[in-house]
């Protein structure tokens, strides 16, 4: 069986921190640090993510003195962020499950 490419993108965006650290980059090109700084949590744990964004295209890096610079690979990756945030909204709206406080809405 052939591996779907798509597969891969949507099981790296499916991790929290992968999730969070992609929409970091969205907005700009980060150095490590200031990724390990807006989301509070350990370096090592930070470049593991980085790299397994790198290893599965999404994310690239340079080196720029002493930094690496993190940027995402294709700004069509921006398109499939936003959409997936809008369609995470629009679900949070909608849902009526006894867990969410949105049965008020």
């Amino acid at each position: 069986m052939e591996k779907i490419r798509d597969v891969n993108i949507y099981k790296m965006l499916s991790d929290e921190i992968r999730l969070h650290i992609m929409k970091l980059l969205s907005e700009k090109d980060m150095p490590v640090s200031d990724i390990v700084n807006a989301l509070n949590i350990e370096q090592p744990l930070v470049s593991h993510k980085l790299k397994e964004l790198r290893e599965n295209g999404l994310a690239i890096s340079r080196k720029s003195g002493k930094n690496i610079i993190y940027s995402i690979s294709d700004t069509l990756l921006d398109d499939v962020l936003r959409i997936t945030e809008n369609a995470g909204n629009k679900l949070d709206l909608a849902c009526n499950c006894v867990e969410c406080d949105n049965n008020d809405k």
